[in-house]
């Protein structure tokens, strides 16, 4: 008699008593080889689950600064959190760093529904309305803690509505921070410090107003030119916040700053009219909320970097002084919230419902 070797390793005599034998351990094999197949649809269905899981709804939120920038931080959670509480159903992609192109580009491509969502700062969206003059009048906020109240009250909603003028849908404002006055000789005390003054400013129509009216002769500049303008001595300040301060090395130059807080940086986070009146009254309901609680963030954000930046700029050697007489500069620029305050109504509502709010601190 001799023996033969099966595949799965059994020895079996060939035998006609041991037929039966063998055509068990064939079936044996065989229920294997089936469980195994049943097992791989197991796994496929739950591959199927995983397919579902993915995002249903995609859109892009493009701006202009760097992912380290607190309004790239903001943008990011405002993200996660619309995936949170969408539970992954929808799904916001950031392009940072004007890779879909600069705040102009990226407005229009919202207008005409090409993109879906961006973070644009208020300077330049003042080009399309005066509505956003708002957020920046001088000396009208002085504390973060102030700020968040007005920025997340019913007289800011009313503005973030407003903008529906201009076929946009604004969901929420963010913030780089407050600006302050950089100098190369002194300290700023009181608005006859400016007289004459070269400073630079962003090239908005109210930032040029504001410095006029403090005696100051406002030089707008690119970005990338301060520091050589500065050594160079074309211009004899700046305003600026305090991180820029310190990454842009202006310090190295300009040796004072005066913590005059006159206005923030805002930027508001925009959405595409065509694309949220596509969404369900539920999507819409997650996205508002999200872009809301990422407000609280972003503050957190911007005040731990002020401090840190703060005690950076004192190690280096630089000056930094609180602005005294803090009135003299408010009084200075009234006739520039009567120009925009007359420019539209809701910039008029807004100042007064801030005004109304102080008094009732007071």
């Amino acid at each position: 008699m001799r023996t033969v070797n099966l595949e799965f390793g059994v020895k079996i005599k060939k035998d006609r008593l041991h037929k039966p034998l063998v055509l068990l351990l064939m079936l044996a094999f065989s229920l294997i080889i089936l469980g195994g197949c049943a097992g791989g649809k197991k796994a496929g269905s739950e591959n199927g689950k995983v397919a579902a899981q993915k995002p249903q709804m995609e859109m892009r939120l493009a701006h202009v600064v760097q992912p380290t920038h607190p309004m790239h931080l903001a943008a990011d959670r405002f993200a996660r959190l619309v995936e949170e509480k969408s539970q992954g159903r929808i799904k916001i992609t950031i392009y940072p760093a004007r890779q879909l192109g600069d705040d102009r580009e990226l407005f229009e491509q919202l207008q005409s529904g090409a993109l879906d969502m961006a973070e644009i700062s208020a300077a330049p969206l003042a080009g399309w309305t005066p509505i956003v003059t708002a957020l920046q009048m001088p000396f009208l906020i002085e504390s973060y803690d102030e700020w968040k109240k007005i920025m997340t009250s019913e007289a800011a909603r009313q503005l973030l509505d407003g903008l529906s003028e201009i076929k946009v849908k604004g969901l929420a404002i963010y913030d780089a921070g407050f600006r302050h006055f950089v100098t190369l000789d002194k300290p700023v005390t009181k608005p006859q410090d400016l007289a004459g003054k070269k400073i630079r400013v962003a090239q908005s129509p109210l930032h040029i107003d504001i410095f006029k009216a403090l005696g100051a002769a406002p030089t707008p500049l690119p970005y990338g030119e301060i520091y050589s303008a500065l050594q160079n001595r074309v211009i004899d300040g700046l305003e600026m916040d305090l991180s820029a301060i310190l990454m842009e090395k202006h310090y190295e130059v300009a040796r004072y700053v005066t913590l005059s807080r006159h206005f923030t940086w805002p930027a508001i986070l925009l959405m595409s009219e065509e694309r949220w009146k596509s969404l369900s009254d539920e999507d819409k309901r997650i996205i508002q909320e999200a872009a809301r609680e990422a407000v609280d963030y972003n503050l957190q954000q911007i005040k731990e970097l002020d401090e840190k930046c703060a005690n950076e700029l004192r190690l280096r050697g630089v000056t930094i002084t609180e602005l005294p007489n803090k009135d003299l500069f408010q009084k200075a620029t009234a006739t520039v919230y009567q120009k925009y305050e007359n420019a539209h109504p809701l910039v008029k509502q807004f100042v007064e419902y801030v005004e109304s709010q102080k008094k009732k601190g007071s």
